[in-house]
């Protein structure tokens, strides 16, 4: 039976044998604001700020995870490899605003951001 040598053990025994959950990778905390979850400290404080910009009218369109379709040329046609999700997109002055709040840039980002400029001239704005 699973619960056989438990008999005897006391609640110092449980919590001593607790299981700790994992840090994330990059030790980042997931932050929950007005029912919106983000992936961290960092992004949560700039949508506050990108909100209340929008909200004084000095931006306009504010979106969150905004997908973006990385293509390859395939024969005659474009095929869709793979996706950059960015953090934030947003209007200024009809300028378009390409955000990600950014700790640590990996190898897959670094990729993704080269090709995303090459294939549609968007440069991404790290914060």
């Amino acid at each position: 039976m699973s619960t056989r040598g438990w008999e005897s053990a006391t609640l110092a025994d449980v919590v001593a044998r607790t299981v700790v959950p994992a840090r994330s990778k990059y030790r980042n905390v997931k932050v929950t604001i007005d029912g919106i979850t983000f992936d961290s400290r960092r992004e949560a404080a700039y949508w506050q700020g990108l909100k209340a910009r929008e909200r004084n009218g000095e931006i306009t369109d504010l979106q969150r995870q905004v997908i973006f379709p990385l293509c390859c040329p395939f024969e005659d046609r474009a095929v869709m490899v793979s996706s950059y999700v960015a953090d934030f997109v947003y209007y200024e002055h009809g300028k378009r605003h390409v955000v990600d709040a950014k700790g640590h840039r990996d190898k897959v980002y670094k990729l993704k951001r080269k090709w995303l400029r090459s294939q549609d001239g968007v440069t991404i704005e790290e914060v």
